[in-house]
């Protein structure tokens, strides 16, 4: 089931998991590999099944942040573009606010998974780095001028 932030259709059961003998990917109904011919264990197919989804989605989810926090320069360029300068504030605020909350919950979401899967890896690795740059972002862009200005408003 989907919790708003994942894009992708999770109200199916998982078939697919990687055979523990050639690592091919096959269907947890199968009941022996097609690749190496090695017997099936349902149970920890299906187990394996749920694993890995688990972990393609997190991939999933890391990859789509991303492209979203790619699109926060453009936001911000548009702040500066007549006419429509309104939406390029509100999008640059509105994403430098959404994308920390997008990650924290992407970490409590996913966080616990253990694998050297390197995929998974370097989707743990691009939130991580996401949850510490729209931050300093934010404060450098939006804070900082904020207070600045406040600071100049005194002073006159």
């Amino acid at each position: 089931m989907s919790d708003g932030f994942t894009i992708g259709a999770a109200s199916y059961a998982p078939t697919i998991f990687q055979c523990p003998n050639c690592d091919e990917t096959i269907d947890a109904q199968a009941e022996t590999c097609r690749f190496c011919g090695a017997k099936v264990d349902r149970e920890a197919a299906l187990e394996s099944a749920l694993r890995l989804s688990k972990i393609n989605q997190a991939c999933s989810d890391a990859s789509y942040m991303r492209s979203t926090t790619l699109t926060l320069p453009v936001f911000f360029g548009l702040r500066f573009v007549p006419f429509i300068s309104l939406v390029g504030t509100i999008g640059f605020i509105g994403l430098l606010i959404g994308i920390p909350i997008w990650a924290i919950i992407w970490w409590r979401k996913y966080s616990a998974i253990v694998t050297t899967d390197a995929d998974f890896l370097k989707a743990r690795r691009t939130v991580m780095l996401i949850a510490i740059f729209v931050p300093i972002v934010l404060v450098f862009f939006v804070i900082a001028p904020f207070l600045l200005g406040i600071l100049i408003g005194l002073h006159r």
